[in-house]
């Protein structure tokens, strides 16, 4: 097994990559324009339209029986193209505040909601704050396996991960309902770090 050799930084470094970090930021502001507003606004324009493809596909699916079969794949397939785009193009993108710079309320980051079971507030706290602050940091970022995979050579082996490969598959298929419950970190009670009353708490 590896070991991890971590640095500490010094403050003139840590000031250093500040500096580099501001420097890329500014820059990025600096490019944002029309091209980006047109292109969240085809992002949003392409989610309805999918959505409202599908929905069409499916009602006509059900009405005209000698297209029964094509018209629910084609409605289906339309359905989940609209359900990704709008949870990991626009949502994602609009609820980390990528978009907040145009001032369409629509598009805000702190106000906008989405169509999944877990809230846009539920993932600004597990994603945005405790994902992005502590990006990779095992015991912090939540993200890492979500308390029930083991990424890490350092993390202590149990016997429960010999199931990893179906967890991962179950996980995959429910993902958004494992968004929705992240927060209540049931990988920490299943893994013995908390225990049930905490995790009620």
């Amino acid at each position: 097994m590896s070991s991890v050799h971590n640095r500490v930084l010094s403050p003139t470094e840590l000031d250093a990559f500040g500096n580099e970090l501001d420097a890329v930021r500014a820059r990025q502001l600096a490019t944002l324009g029309a091209a980006d507003a047109r292109y969240i606004r085809r992002v949003v324009a392409g989610v309805r339209w999918t959505g409202v493809a599908g929905r069409a596909l499916l009602f006509l699916g059900a009405f005209v029986h000698s297209v029964l079969i094509p018209a629910w794949i084609a409605g289906v397939v339309l359905l989940a193209l609209s359900k990704i785009l709008e949870n990991m193009e626009l949502a994602h993108n609009v609820i980390h505040g990528q978009y907040d710079w145009m001032g369409d309320p629509q598009l805000q980051g702190s106000t906008y909601e989405w169509d999944i079971v877990g809230t846009a507030d539920n993932w600004r706290k597990t994603h945005n704050f405790r994902h992005h602050t502590y990006t990779n940091v095992r015991g912090l970022d939540d993200d890492i396996g979500y308390g029930l995979l083991r990424i890490f050579p350092e993390q202590r082996w149990r016997p429960f991960y010999l199931t990893q490969p179906v967890v991962a598959v179950v996980f995959a298929l429910l993902f958004e309902w494992g968004i929705a419950i992240q927060d209540l970190r049931l990988g920490r009670w299943f893994a013995g770090k908390i225990t049930f009353r905490q995790l009620l708490a």
